[in-house]
């Protein structure tokens, strides 16, 4: 499908006494699909999906009829507690994990459709090669800051929205609702559908609640991200409008600017105005985690300072790497091993999480992060499970 040739297919099929309206059809949207998102597969029925990838079609089919909505056979779901989530509800985030063909199905939906779309050039998460450090950059020198978050943003996406992303690919309306069932998952007690569509022609497509894209599916970041785009233009028009720089990284909303003449008031406007935007897109504000930073303030975006020319690591995150490498320096005359004292599970967590942080580190301020790693690799680390990162 990579070198698609609309006569060759054609003639292909005629030979084959493929009945003409179908190669027709088939061409033309081939045809669409080309145009709207170059490079992406080109897809005309499930069964298609199966043998380009190689999944067997009665499991497709059957994720698409929802046939694990009552036993949970596509995903293992569990919990994991969120740091400073600063929202008083709910303090887990949901881990939905599909199972290892669903994932296979996913992570080639990925690959093969989703990284050919075009995100709003102010999303830069999820994107290959994409920094933190990159979105922070955006900010630097910020006399204003402006943060909004997004409460449970894969949970806040739901089919409609999904389904218009992949058909904004050219694809046909049953083939987009059908990969669009294979990218999400229906909660217990999740939204319900207003509005039967067309494809409850197929009795067994027909479902009463809508699904959700899932937290740990290879496929919800990107199609978050492109489902958002609607979202993304209108906060960008709203921060233009003011003077200042918009980004959105996953669900933390930054908008900030260098002038001098902006005001409180003025900024818990805007702030309003953003909180608007997002309920009005179906995303929940998180007003806990939403922050105004003025002239004097401190000023962080995504973790990282931007108060001055260069976004910078924070004094906090410095003097967190310093004490770990301190007290590592100092064992064993402490007498008690360090991953207990640091309150690690072993001593290949401690080093993973360490260096991780240097590593890290090198990304943000290169010679500081660089003088902590030859630090940390001097220290006469353990080699444990046939794993060192010296």
């Amino acid at each position: 499908m990579n070198h698609w040739n609309s006569q060759r297919y054609l003639a292909s099929g005629r030979s084959q006494k493929r009945a003409a309206n179908v190669l027709a059809n088939a061409a033309s949207t081939a045809e669409l699909i080309r145009t709207a998102a170059p490079g992406a597969a080109l897809l005309f029925t499930l069964n298609h999906l199966a043998r380009e990838t190689g999944v067997p079609y009665h499991y497709l089919r059957n994720v698409t009829e929802r046939g694990g909505l009552n036993s949970n056979t596509f995903y293992r779901v569990f919990s994991l507690k969120k740091h400073n989530s600063g929202f008083r509800g709910k303090r887990t985030r949901t881990i939905c994990a599909p199972e290892p063909l669903l994932m296979k199905k996913q992570r080639w939906i990925h690959e093969h459709i989703l990284t050919k779309g075009c995100p709003h050039s102010a999303s830069s998460a999820y994107r290959p090669g994409s920094r933190i450090r990159d979105a922070a950059e955006q900010h630097r020198n910020a006399r204003w800051l402006v943060k909004m978050d997004g409460i449970n943003l894969f949970e806040s996406i739901l089919e409609p929205k999904v389904y218009k992303v992949l058909r904004s690919y050219g694809y046909q309306p049953l083939m987009a609702f059908e990969l669009t069932r294979l990218c999400t998952r229906i909660r217990k007690g999740g939204p319900k559908r207003h509005k039967v569509n067309d494809t409850a022609r197929i009795g067994r497509y027909s479902s009463g609640s809508l699904g959700h894209l899932p937290q740990g599916a290879p496929s919800s970041p990107l199609l978050a991200n492109l489902a958002a785009f609607d979202l993304d233009c209108e906060l960008n028009s709203l921060a233009t409008s003011n003077g200042m720089v918009y980004t959105r990284y996953a669900d933390d909303i930054v908008l900030s600017s260098s002038a001098e003449e902006w005001s409180k008031s003025k900024a818990v406007t805007l702030l309003k105005q953003g909180h608007d935007i997002l309920k009005a897109h179906g995303f929940q504000p998180n007003l806990a985690k939403a922050t105004i930073a003025g002239p004097g303030g401190r000023k962080l975006v995504l973790g990282l300072s931007v108060s001055g020319a260069e976004p910078r690591l924070t004094r906090d995150f410095k003097n967190k790497l310093r004490a770990h490498i301190h007290y590592l320096q100092k064992y064993p005359s402490q007498g008690i091993p360090p991953h207990e004292k640091l309150k690690f599970d072993s001593r290949l967590g401690l080093q993973r999480h360490v260096f991780g942080l240097a590593y890290y580190a090198i990304g943000i301020e290169r010679a500081w992060g660089a003088a902590r790693l030859a630090e940390l690799k001097a220290l006469p680390w353990p080699v444990e499970h046939g794993i060192s990162f010296v």
